[in-house]
């Protein structure tokens, strides 16, 4: 059972790391900043571009990789319950 909680609250940060992340551009377009540059481009355009992009992609990564692993830990768990009540 502590492997499902685990997993509850990997998914409730995940969905609030999306969230944030995915809505990068909105705090740029409350503060705008004028005539500040990041590689050459305006930095209301770049970041949104790199956290909204890139950043949503990173975590799906992320994302993936843990539950994945979580998945696999459930699993186990699961055979080890069902080892236990055959030996008991």
């Amino acid at each position: 059972m502590r492997t499902y909680k685990k997993e509850v609250k990997f998914t409730l940060f995940m969905a609030l790391a999306f969230i944030v992340v995915g809505n990068v551009g909105l705090f740029f377009s409350v503060f705008p900043f004028e005539g500040v540059l990041l590689f050459g481009f305006p930095v209301s355009y770049i970041i949104p571009i790199l956290f909204g992009w890139f950043g949503v992609w990173g975590l799906t990564i992320v994302a993936g990789r843990m539950g994945n692993r979580l998945d696999d830990d459930i699993e186990n768990e699961v055979t080890e319950d069902e080892a236990r009540k055959e030996v008991s």
